[in-house]
């Protein structure tokens, strides 16, 4: 199970959701996709996701609007490794911006 962090700050009505995920796969099959959840989220809120790896040099920063969240209160993303880089792959259509 994951340690997700929630945190809310709210700026003119509109909340920054933070989610924050470790790639794992020292514990973690490597087909199985990683979860982010975001409950009861509004269309305006801004979600800021970390992804980290627990032993290599790897962080990526994505960032979508609540309107991801509304027809279901996940997303999922798989880890794939190429060349000794990670790759996320969101599941589906469903997929936030990179932005670092």
């Amino acid at each position: 199970m994951s340690n997700f962090r929630l945190v809310k700050r709210e700026i003119n009505s509109m909340s920054v959701i933070i989610r924050n995920r470790t790639i794992r796969p020292s514990t973690r099959d490597a087909n199985s996709p990683y979860r982010i959840k975001v409950e009861n989220a509004k269309l305006s809120d801004e979600i800021i996701i970390f992804i980290d790896h627990e032993s290599m040099d790897f962080r990526a920063i994505y960032r979508c609007k609540g309107d991801l969240f509304q027809e279901s209160d996940s997303i999922y993303f798989k880890v794939e490794s190429l060349n000794g880089k990670n790759l996320i792959k969101w599941r589906n259509e469903i997929t936030p911006e990179l932005i670092r």
